[in-house]
């Protein structure tokens, strides 16, 4: 077969034919008269023309890594100081969102996708692991280029586990005489430019979409509901005395856990509450859009406190609101160091406002202080009288200190020292949120300052364009530094959806697609298989619609919720229905996370954690979880206040969309 070939490697031997049907190349392996232990590789070798980009959507994007700061893998010489440096890199497909593997040299993209499963003719048991996914890699060397699919799924030369048991993976299949196994790939060879892989990207999503489906749908109105409740219920530490109320980041699924934790002096809630990007104005927009009187309550109080004590003197919104001890139930607990090392009390215990992960407390994170200021303005249409007044003028506030940094280029900038006053580092996309913050606040400002708002919108449009344009947008999230993340898309899809409306030029109309495109590289395709005894598979825990976080932060998440709306208007724009679905993917993926009755998730109603596990990662790093330890199939036992939240803002964004779920 031109170009592919497949070799295999262990004790006794296979046969293997392969029929070109529709397209595809469907392959048989059988095993020979001795059976079969071993692996399976199918080969595809390029000739090396200039650099080579390379796509395992969700995943591996370019040349992988530029930030040698952080953890994942990159192209490059093998380097002693530095074991993320390959090469030649291995991975199993569960670290990505679809089962392609792309390389563009020039201007031509070459590459496979595949099957994310083969099938056995015998069971489960005849491949040896409990799912038979096929793995895929690739190699750069002097004058050629590799791509491979390996079957089983192995990871190499270490795998981006996130702890100190990273070595490579060595699993293999066990056929015995006569047994077969069977997959099916295809081929790409096409020109095109840096944003050619779509037209993959878009045929496989729609062949896998015919056997891969999305979680059911919930109850819309009893979704709503849940979340509301789990947040008054769960995350809310009501006001004490002159001590105000604050939402806790995170709370233990487990109260039993809870409890063995207070009757030793602590709690295992992290008691802080960020402003903006996982918390603080973006929860007070969801309950305030939920509807309900106590939601109500308790969002105008959190608003009244941020607009009072949580902005600087720069006019930027903090970071992030430490309270002290922990307050519970059963009395004020210590709340450890934690976040507030970075305040002059490094026991933390001492109530203040602070600059949420970054390093130093006077540091504040463009995305973060704009994602406030974005949540603010859009409370303002279910706010009236003085609390209005006093949210408007923080807001205006606010967007002063933004117009501020403007630089020449149109861009924000990434940090800003509010103590200092000025621009701490500049590189990074974060600042583009910006464009969103100030189109949320047009028809809310005075004719003057929307002025100023339409014309430095429309320079940043400009100034971020060429982030979207090279396919490499980073630097959103506070704790991932300069890796490029799905949170960055969204920031882009939200910005050039806002632009768009203000001058529905094709400039905008191009930059809102492309960025759409990109971030839907990293939405879920098909379900990864776990376990039948796995509790994942028990509640049929579905993986099609997440969202990896990053390529830093290799789990599903669900931050997508916030644009949904951008989503299904731009299919109503093009007419193309694969952005809708992949919008109502990823809203029914959410939702299924959320804890809907007592005991779900082995949690309380209303809670909904970060990370559902659906490959070998964790966020431990030096932390030792001992080598036993498996992370895929398991789910962290918190529930995470932004994630209920993300919730009710996606059930917002339906609405905005003209699509009312509650009926």
């Amino acid at each position: 077969m031109p170009g592919l070939h497949l070799t295999s490697k262990g004790e006794g031997g296979v046969k293997w034919t392969a029929e070109l049907v529709s397209g595809r190349h469907c392959f048989r392996v059988e095993a020979l008269e001795d059976g079969f232990k071993g692996t399976l590789r199918l080969e595809m070798i390029l000739k090396k023309r200039g650099e080579p980009w390379f796509l395992f959507p969700g995943f591996f994007y370019g040349r992988g890594r530029d930030d040698d700061t952080l953890t994942y893998p990159s192209l490059g010489d093998v380097r002693e100081d530095d074991p993320w440096v390959s090469p030649e890199w291995h991975f199993a497909l569960d670290r990505g969102s679809h089962p392609i593997l792309l390389c563009r040299m020039e201007d031509r993209w070459q590459g496979l996708d595949w099957d994310p499963h083969y099938e056995g003719s015998e069971g489960a048991d005849a491949w040896g692991e409990c799912e038979p996914q096929i793995g895929l890699g690739f190699k750069e060397g002097d004058d050629e280029v590799g791509l491979f699919l390996n079957l089983p799924a192995n990871e190499g030369p270490i795998r981006h586990s996130r702890n100190q048991h990273r070595q490579a993976t060595e699993k293999v299949m066990c056929l015995e005489a006569g047994q077969c196994i069977t997959f099916s790939v295809k081929q790409w060879d096409f020109k095109g430019d840096a944003h050619g892989y779509q037209v993959v990207v878009e045929e496989v999503y729609h062949r896998l979409s015919e056997v891969e489906q999305a979680p059911p749908l919930q109850p819309v109105a009893e979704v709503v509901d849940a979340a509301v409740a789990g947040l008054l219920n769960w995350h809310w530490v009501s006001k004490s005395g002159d001590r105000p109320g604050y939402m806790v980041y995170t709370a233990a699924y487990d109260r039993s856990a809870e409890f063995n934790a207070n009757n030793r002096g602590i709690s295992l809630g992290w008691h802080f509450e960020a402003l903006g990007f996982v918390g603080g104005f973006p929860v007070a927009f969801g309950l305030l859009s939920s509807g309900g009187e106590k939601a109500r309550d308790v969002a105008e109080e959190s608003l009244r406190r941020f607009c009072t004590e949580g902005q600087s003197e720069w006019g930027f919104f903090m970071g992030s609101y430490h309270p002290g001890k922990a307050r519970t139930a059963n009395g004020e607990l210590s709340n450890g160091a934690g976040l507030g090392a970075f305040n002059d009390d490094p026991s933390g215990e001492t109530p203040f406002y602070g600059a949420c992960w970054q390093s130093r407390q006077e540091n504040i994170h463009a995305r973060t202080t704009a994602d406030a200021t974005f949540y603010l303005f859009k409370c303002l249409a279910h706010l009236e009288g003085e609390l209005r007044d006093l949210t408007l003028a923080a807001g205006v506030r606010s967007l002063e200190a933004a117009l501020e940094v403007q630089d020449e280029t149109g861009r924000f900038g990434q940090i800003y020292n509010v103590v200092k006053r000025k621009v701490h580092r500049s590189e990074g996309g974060g600042g583009l949120l910006w464009i969103p913050a100030m189109a949320a606040a047009l028809e809310h400002v005075e004719p003057e300052l929307r002025y100023r708002l339409e014309g430095a919108m429309e320079k940043a449009g400009e100034g971020y364009a060429p982030d979207v344009e090279r396919e490499y947008l980073c630097g959103a999230p506070e704790d991932v530094s300069l890796a490029p993340t799905s949170e960055d898309g969204y920031n882009a899809v939200m910005a050039y959806a806002a632009l768009y409306r203000l001058n529905p030029q094709q400039r905008w109309l191009d930059l809102w697609i492309q960025s759409t495109e990109w971030t839907l590289t990293w939405r879920k395709a098909y379900n990864v298989r776990f376990s039948k005894r796995n509790v994942l598979s028990v509640n049929d825990f579905r993986t099609v619609g997440g969202d990896f976080a990053s390529s830093n932060n290799n789990h599903l998440h669900v931050y997508g919720m916030n644009c949904l709306g951008d989503l299904l208007e731009l299919s109503e724009i093009t007419g193309k229905a694969f952005y809708r679905h992949r919008a109502l993917d990823h809203f029914r993926f959410t939702c299924q996370l959320l804890v809907m009755e007592d005991g779900q998730w082995n949690g309380q109603r209303g809670m909904a954690t970060e990370q559902f596990y659906t490959s070998d990662w964790s966020i431990w790093d030096s932390w030792d979880p001992t080598a036993a330890h498996v992370q895929k199939g398991t789910f962290m036992g918190f529930s995470h206040v932004w994630c209920i939240n993300m919730v009710l803002l996606g059930v917002d964004e339906m609405k905005r969309a003209g699509m009312d779920l509650l009926d």
